[in-house]
């Protein structure tokens, strides 16, 4: 396998192996710088033995040397005769006497440096043998330097791999027993004593085997910033719940965040009071005696709420259904209040000018909203059916009563703490009850329901019609009659398709 395939399957070598790996290289590096010197020094060495052999061969050559006088011992040029100078007279020694002069000879180099050659070739075969010896000495070592650090990282990565190991298991079961993951969904019954502490709340978890690291908890609670004070009581708690919600299973249930509500339009304040109770927040008693009793005065339409004790609930028809978002911990006050400011900014000024023109008050408008809102099938019919109600009210001689189901049902429902009856029976609009418009003339003591803006403004912009008579079918669909004759015919016709 080449490098670029260790490169890609081990991207990231140990630093041990690359610490070799460059170790290695500068042998190597230094092997080839010795040899390269090692080879200049051999080929310098042959050229210095070939220039002495040059020289010893040239001093080996035969030379013309000055010949002697045989007679007088005088040196005679070879190449021809010259002029002899005159020459003094001599007095003639003999030969024995006097020292002959040595032939001067030619200087010969000594045969040393034909020996250093040799001693130099011998060198540096010797440190050729003596480098390759040094070569294979580090190699040894690397190799055992190598093996050594390889037995290192292998006990190193041992060490990391069990260390790991224990501490995944010991932080998987933490976090186990800390958010109950995977944990029994028994139930088990519990006693907190009076008084209990944070170390005696874990200690009881501890023992019934709710929790397996009471230290653990304590620590986590304080990480909290847990008060430490506990409810005293009988719990029924399991090991499924997780630390923070068997801490808040022993403490006073504070609600938090908030909530988006929709109220739907036509709501009756029973039925608001039971969808606020459903999210948590309030109590229904609270809500009653906030809706009755409360001093909202400061709305100039409560302010005008004529006193009147034969209203179910004073607040009936301004609790304005819409969609809030309230918080979780809020007041019946709260509530109510935020529901009321809703009302003050849909109730437009045109609209209370527009309900003192047609002579009511901005209450009766609403009550009679309320009566248009349930008596519809649909926002389609507001228009005509409030026609029915303007034009009874109008001619109060031959039509004194509203004579409306829904306010036989609103009132049946309040008597029965908010359940809407399934069904009117000809006995019911006998009831006696302020709220029965069958019995009472006019409109009832206060609204049926909490009206959408759409029935207030048909309420107070009706249209102009003959009618003083409707009917619906259970499509929905209504049926208007001028006459009690065409009603009861609309009414036949109900009957017949059903």
């Amino acid at each position: 396998m080449d490098n670029n395939t260790n490169n890609v399957n081990n991207p990231m070598p140990d630093e041990n192996e690359q610490l070799l790996l460059r170790k290695k290289q500068a042998s190597e590096a230094a092997m080839r710088q010795r040899e390269a010197e090692l080879e200049r020094r051999r080929r310098l060495a042959a050229q210095r033995e070939a220039q002495l052999k040059a020289e010893a061969m040239r001093s080996q050559r035969p030379r013309t040397a000055p010949q002697q006088n045989p007679q007088r011992g005088e040196s005679v040029p070879i190449r021809g005769p010259r002029p002899a100078a005159p020459q003094p007279p001599r007095t003639r020694i003999p030969a024995s006497s006097v020292p002959q002069a040595k032939p001067q000879m030619a200087p010969q180099m000594p045969k040393a440096p034909v020996e250093n050659v040799e001693a130099a070739a011998a060198h540096t075969t010797s440190a050729i043998e003596k480098e390759k010896k040094e070569k294979k000495s580090n190699l040894s070592k690397a190799g055992a330097e190598m093996m050594s650090s390889a037995v290192k990282a292998l006990i190193y990565i041992v060490l990391v791999v069990v260390v790991s190991i224990f501490l995944s298991i010991l932080i998987i079961r933490v976090g186990n027993d800390v958010f109950a993951l995977v944990k029994s969904d028994e139930v088990i019954d519990i006693t907190i004593p009076e008084d209990a502490t944070l170390d005696d709340v874990a200690e009881i978890l501890h023992e019934n085997s709710i929790i397996s690291f009471p230290g653990i908890f304590k620590f986590y609670a304080n990480l909290k910033k847990d008060s430490g004070e506990f409810l005293a009581g009988d719990f029924s708690v399991s090991p499924s719940m997780s630390y923070d919600e068997l801490r808040a299973a022993f403490k006073p249930k504070i609600a938090t965040g908030t909530s988006w509500i929709t109220f739907p339009e036509g709501s009756t304040c029973d039925e608001i009071i039971n969808i606020l109770v459903s999210y948590g927040i309030g109590t229904r008693e609270g809500y009653i005696d906030v809706i009755n009793n409360y001093d909202f005065s400061y709305y100039w339409f409560v302010a005008e709420i004529p006193e009147d004790t034969q209203r179910y609930y004073r607040l009936e028809g301004y609790l304005f259904p819409d969609t809030y978002e309230f918080y979780n911990s809020s007041t019946e006050v709260a509530v109510v209040n935020k529901m009321l400011s809703r009302f003050e900014e849909v109730f437009v000024a045109d609209y209370r000018t527009k309900a003192k023109e047609l002579g009511y008050t901005v209450d009766e408008i609403i009550t009679l909203a309320s009566i248009v809102e349930k008596e519809s099938g649909s926002a389609a019919d507001f228009r005509k059916i409030s026609s029915v109600f303007h034009n009874r009210l109008k001619n109060k001689a031959q039509f004194p009563k509203l004579e409306s189901d829904a306010t036989i049902i609103y009132a049946m429902q309040v008597l029965a703490g908010g359940v809407r009856p399934e069904t009117v029976t000809p006995e019911d609009l006998k009831i006696k009850n302020p709220y029965n418009s069958y019995l009472n003339n006019g409109l009832t003591p206060g609204a049926i329901a909490n009206p959408s803006i759409s029935a207030i403004r048909y309420a107070l912009y009706p249209e102009e019609t003959n009618f003083y008579y409707f009917v619906a079918d259970k499509s929905g669909k209504t049926l208007f009659a001028r006459t009690l004759k065409e009603h009861e015919q609309n009414i036949a016709a109900i009957k017949a398709d059903n």
